[in-house]
Order: C-alpha cells, then sequence, then structure tokens
C-alpha cells in the first residue's frame, strides 16, 4: 500500500462502520433509469477513493455531540460534489483513466460526461434538500461555486509563465482546499459544536487542503505512473504551472529556456524530460515541500485550542502522513 493511500487511515479505522455505511449511500445515490449512466457511475463509485471529505465530516462532528444520522447527509454530499467535480475535471483534461478504471468520458465521450457530472450535483441538492439541512444550501452552492472559479482559474493560466504563488495558492485554495474546509466545518456545526471550535476546524481544513494538494502536484514530478495512472510531467504537457515550476520560473539559471518549453503547446517528451530536470535541479521540488509543510504546521496549530480527545490527536497527526506521501 502506498502512502498516499494510509492518508487518515487512522480516523477512517475509527469511523469504518459509519464509512461502509456511506459506501452504500453513495452507490443508492448514483442509481437511476438512465442505464446509459449508469454502470460507469456505479463503477466510479465502487472503484474506491480515499474517502477524505466525508471521513473530515465524522471526524469533526466528533467535536460535538456526535449523531451519525444527523451528519450522514452532509458526509455524503460532499463526497457527491467532490465525484461531480472529477468527473467534469476529467472532461476537460481528456484524462482516460480515474482510480484505475475508464474514467466516464472516455467510454461515454465528453458529452454525456457533463451530463453525468451535473446530474450528481443535482443530486447534492435533492439530499440537502430533504434532510435537516436545507438552510445551508447556500453555503453549499457557495462552494462548488468556488470550486468552479478554481478550475476555470486554473484554465485561464494555462501556459502562464507569469504566475506568482499569490495566483497559486489562490487557485488551489478554491479548487481544494475550500472543500476540506466546509467538511469540517458541516460536521461541526451540525454536532452542535461551540462556534469557536467550528472556526477551528474550518480553518483545519483550509491548511491541510492547501498541503493536500501542494503534496498532489508534487506527485507529477515524483510519482509512480502506475499509482498516478499518468506520466511524470503530466502538468506540464497540459500547460499547468504548479508551484515547483513557478520557483524554477524565477531562480533557475535556465529559466528563460524553461519558459520556452512551457510556451510551447507542442512540447515533446525529450523537452518535458528536461523541464522536468530544470525544476528539480532548481530547487522548485524542496521549495514545494517547505510550503506544504507550512501548511502542515498551520493546519496542527489551528486546532490547538480543540480538547485533548483520541480525534484531536489523530487529526493532528494526519498532516504529517499526507507530508510524507509523495517521498
Amino acid at each position: 500500500m502506498c502512502v498516499v493511500d494510509i492518508v487518515f487511515k487512522q480516523i477512517m479505522s475509527e469511523i469504518e462502520e459509519e464509512l461502509l455505511i456511506l459506501e452504500d449511500d453513495l452507490i443508492r445515490a448514483v442509481s437511476t433509469k438512465r442505464k446509459l449512466i449508469e454502470e460507469p457511475l456505479m463503477n466510479m463509485i465502487s472503484s474506491g477513493g480515499k474517502r477524505l471529505r466525508p471521513a473530515m465530516v465524522l471526524a469533526a462532528a466528533r467535536f460535538g455531540e456526535y449523531d451519525f444520522e444527523k451528519v450522514r447527509p452532509l458526509a455524503l454530499s460532499v463526497e457527491l460534489i467532490h465525484t461531480a467535480a472529477i468527473i467534469h475535471d476529467d472532461i476537460v483534461d481528456d484524462s482516460p483513466i480515474r482510480r484505475g478504471v475508464l474514467s466516464i468520458q472516455s467510454q461515454l465521450g465528453k458529452d454525456v460526461a457533463v451530463y453525468a457530472g451535473d446530474y450528481i450535483f443535482c443530486k447534492v441538492f435533492e439530499i440537502l434538500v430533504s434532510s435537516a439541512y436545507s438552510n445551508i444550501l447556500e453555503q453549499v452552492s457557495k462552494v462548488m461555486s468556488q470550486i468552479c472559479e478554481g478550475e476555470l482559474k486554473q484554465r485561464e493560466d494555462l501556459f502562464n509563465t507569469d504566475l506568482t504563488l499569490k495566483d497559486y495558492l489562490y487557485r488551489i485554495q478554491k479548487k481544494t482546499a475550500i472543500l476540506f474546509a466546509l467538511s469540517a466545518q458541516m460536521g461541526a456545526a451540525a454536532s452542535k459544536a461551540p462556534d469557536k471550535i467550528i472556526k477551528a476546524l474550518y480553518n483545519y481544513g483550509i491548511n491541510i487542503g492547501m498541503a493536500f494538494q501542494i503534496i498532489d502536484d508534487l506527485l507529477d514530478f515524483t510519482g509512480d505512473y502506475k499509482k498516478l495512472g499518468k506520466p511524470t510531467g503530466s502538468d506540464i504537457r497540459e500547460g499547468i504551472i504548479t508551484l515547483p515550476a513557478i520557483y524554477a520560473l524565477k531562480h533557475s539559471d535556465d529559466k528563460e529556456y524553461l519558459r520556452k518549453i512551457f510556451k510551447n503547446k507542442n512540447t515533446n517528451e525529450d523537452e518535458i524530460s528536461i523541464a522536468v530536470e530544470i525544476i528539480k535541479k532548481s530547487g522548485g521540488l524542496k521549495y514545494a515541500e517547505y510550503m506544504a509543510e507550512r501548511y502542515v504546521q498551520k493546519a496542527k496549530r489551528s486546532i490547538a485550542i480543540l480538547p485533548d480527545t483520541p480525534m484531536k490527536k489523530l487529526l493532528e497527526d494526519a498532516p504529517e502522513v499526507i507530508a510524507r506521501k509523495y517521498k
């Protein structure tokens, strides 16, 4: 088992029974009379996923009056939001594989995949409206719009070699960290935790989400093809400029040549390999590692006020696992 697969493993073991129930909920949620998309959606759900966001809901709920049945629709909803987002992400990136199986868009085409993703988003609203949490629809809608904004920002920034650290952090907060934060916030709020606890867990979610995305971007330079389902340097091929590249474009002795490679929308494999080596040599990976560690420590500090419980200890340990997952 790779390190990424054990992120939150200890937390998962604490809520294993609830997560198994959620697996059944997910299957029921994507069930549809439209057979065209039902089996591909079922296969996507059954192929796994780390379920980090529902785990965050359930973990955060432990800091109030925990009642699984009350937080169950929230945990289901955040995983469905994530599922819909990655279906759409695969369309944009033309990704052939997702979680080891053919992506929806590669099986059915981009047009059908768009509707499949939209169908899952609609399911989120249906679940929340029929639950006790229809009052949070506005909040969930805002987060969903921010996720879309983050993805759109990434598309706007393709092949842009003038990106700054601020641009990058803004993008990953919108596209990734905000859903972690919502998950933690909703879990704590649903269990009637004190406001200061809710705020602390929201900040934890933001910071752990930032660390998670930075490390995920690092994997594009260091990851195993068989585990990632994509070759090294895929972001470079697609024109996605991440933190290691931003650092190299500013500090490398070969930054002008690197800039030329990034601006070429038809780079060949040799140029990709050269770009990866320039980025590594520049210290870009070390800098990204440093930034991820900063967010790891911020995540740990943000929950210092939480009561000393076993779950708090697990939340404190989780960011360290995230920070190690690419090594």
